[in-house]
């Protein structure tokens, strides 16, 4: 994408289509930044933004914070910023000449700036069955209040998928004394987002908290009775009974609204480094938006949550005329059992891999190298030795592997080290 050059005139009304992190992101930075211009916030859900995060865990674990928890503001936050939030409300379609969104009910909305914040939709399974009541996945606050009435102690789940959602599925329903199995086509579990040798390491905690796993097999139908699944049939012949499905199979982006009005799409909504896209006036972020790869080769879209937070500041400040980068690392984190596990930059098997600590411990880093240029890390429960990673990662220096490996050198040693040069 060719950088496209800014509209000189300040904007006076800005409209956020969509109702994540990104988009919240998006106003309060744009209050916090000196913007005194109407707002307009477009959820298509009936809920105020929230934090999707829990959802998969929290939500589950406790069935009755879900209608009450994990807001990102107070109610009273968004008049208190004079931030029109609109609940319910759908965008149909975007005029680039007269800067309008019409809504669903007809009615226009003009704007100065737009936010493109519409994340994506859950790829679900074509498979006869497949929209059976006991199928879920899991999106919104709605689908988890469903999903968590189906995870009762003694329950048999069949969980297809095991990237971050199904694992962290997984982890909450054995908690709460559900039989699991897990059916993933990749030899373990999260094996594109750890590498194999991670992957490998996870299956053995899910096995040891009692998930039955069967990998490298995928699923080929569905056993119905009564009109609802009760078994699953898989590659490998096996049939897995259930009383209840959860799939987690990555998500789509929503990109409709900006490929029908004009604006360039990819794998997401094509954007520079200021999260612009092909017309000035308009920016996306979050799960939609395809973004500069850090790294400087190709273009990338991150699904997770601390990306998107940053990726709607940039976007505000974008639309202020004021300086916005977004083309940092990928990072995402994910709670599961008793582990928390955090990661940064590019994390995979074309790396070599340094340790700092053990795998059988219940604490270690993996730091990622390219030659000796630090390109990643995975922290378990580490959270102090992965805040000053980022910062590692994100510079793109060279480091010697004996100094990650070293418990006796301080990676804020390293740090300070980087700032001196």
């Amino acid at each position: 994408m060719e950088e496209v050059a800014p509209s000189a005139n300040p904007p006076k009304r800005v409209v956020i289509v969509g109702g994540g992190i990104a988009s919240d992101a998006c106003a309060a930075e744009l209050r916090q930044s000196g913007f005194n211009g109407s707002i307009q916030l477009l959820c298509g859900e009936p809920w105020r933004p929230y934090e999707r995060p829990p959802l998969s865990k929290e939500a589950l674990d406790d069935k009755g914070s879900i209608k009450e928890q994990f807001f990102l503001h107070s109610e009273g936050w968004y008049d208190d910023n004079a931030i029109e939030l609109r609940l319910g409300v759908h965008a149909a379609g975007l005029d680039t000449r007269q800067n309008t969104v019409e809504l669903t009910t007809g009615e226009k909305i003009g704007f100065d700036r737009l936010l493109l914040a519409t994340g994506g939709a859950v790829r679900k399974l074509r498979i006869e069955g497949g929209e059976a009541p006991n199928v879920h996945y899991l999106r919104t606050k709605d689908d988890a209040q469903s999903l968590a009435s189906a995870l009762t102690q003694g329950s048999r789940v069949a969980i297809i998928g095991m990237g971050v959602i199904g694992a962290e599925i997984a982890a909450s329903a054995r908690k709460l004394g559900c039989n699991v199995t897990a059916i993933e086509p990749e030899a373990g579990p999260m094996t594109r987002a750890l590498g194999s040798q991670l992957s490998n390491w996870l299956a053995g905690i899910h096995h040891k908290h009692g998930v039955q796993a069967l990998y490298g097999v995928s699923v080929t139908g569905f056993v119905m009775k009564d009109g609802l699944v009760r078994a699953v049939e898989c590659s490998d012949g096996t049939l897995v009974d259930c009383d209840a499905v959860c799939v987690g199979i990555g998500i789509i982006p929503e990109t409709g609204l900006a490929s029908d009005a004009g604006l360039a799409v990819a794998n997401g909504i094509v954007v520079d480094h200021q999260n612009r896209t092909s017309v000035p006036s308009i920016f996306s972020a979050g799960d939609v938006a395809e973004l500069p790869a850090f790294y400087g080769m190709g273009r990338v879209r991150y699904e997770t949550y601390q990306n998107a937070a940053e990726q709607g500041a940039t976007a505000a400040r974008a639309m202020l005329g004021q300086a916005a980068d977004n083309t940092g690392p990928c990072t995402f984190w994910t709670n599961q059992y008793d582990l928390n596990i955090q990661s940064v930059g590019q994390v995979s098997d074309d790396f070599s891999i340094v340790w700092r600590g053990s795998m059988n411990d219940q604490g270690f880093v993996a730091f990622f190298l390219d030659g000796e240029r630090l390109v990643g890390a995975v922290a378990v429960n580490r959270a102090r030795d992965m805040a000053v990673a980022r910062k590692l990662v994100s510079a793109k220096i060279d480091v010697r592997p004996g100094d990650l490996a070293s418990e006796a050198v301080t990676l804020r040693t390293l740090l300070k080290a980087m700032r001196k040069n």
